[in-house]
């Protein structure tokens, strides 16, 4: 049996109860008024702006991936995508900043932080 949250309406008390489902409303336990409501649970409520942020922001990272790998191509692509499915205002501007851009030639040049080498000894 699940745990439900109420909330009594005429005195105010806020108490849990296992009920099953089908079964009536219970009264409050302070006052034994039936002028009571279900609150909506922590766990079964979700908000859609929350989904949203999440979604972008996984889609943002990714893009992001591919654009660290130097793979403009491939961000480009994934974000054409991305616009089309999840149209937001950040994954439209910056599928819009990376349309403009046009790819290096020769590649992309990757700088190395550290050359070790060994001197050779005669």
């Amino acid at each position: 049996m699940p745990i439900y949250e109420f909330k009594c309406e005429a005195c105010g008390e806020i108490f849990e109860t296992l009920q099953k489902i089908g079964e009536d409303f219970p009264p409050c336990p302070r006052c034994n008024s039936n002028y009571v409501i279900k609150l909506p649970s922590v766990f079964g409520f979700q908000d859609k702006n929350a989904r949203v942020s999440e979604r972008e922001k996984a889609i943002l990272k990714r893009a992001r991936d591919y654009l660290i790998d130097g793979k403009v191509k491939d961000a480009k692509r994934f974000l054409e995508k991305a616009k089309e499915f999840y149209p937001t205002d950040k994954v439209k501007k910056l599928y819009d900043n990376l349309a403009e851009r046009k790819p290096v030639k020769g590649g992309y040049l990757c700088k190395t932080e550290l050359i070790v080498t060994k001197k050779k000894v005669k």
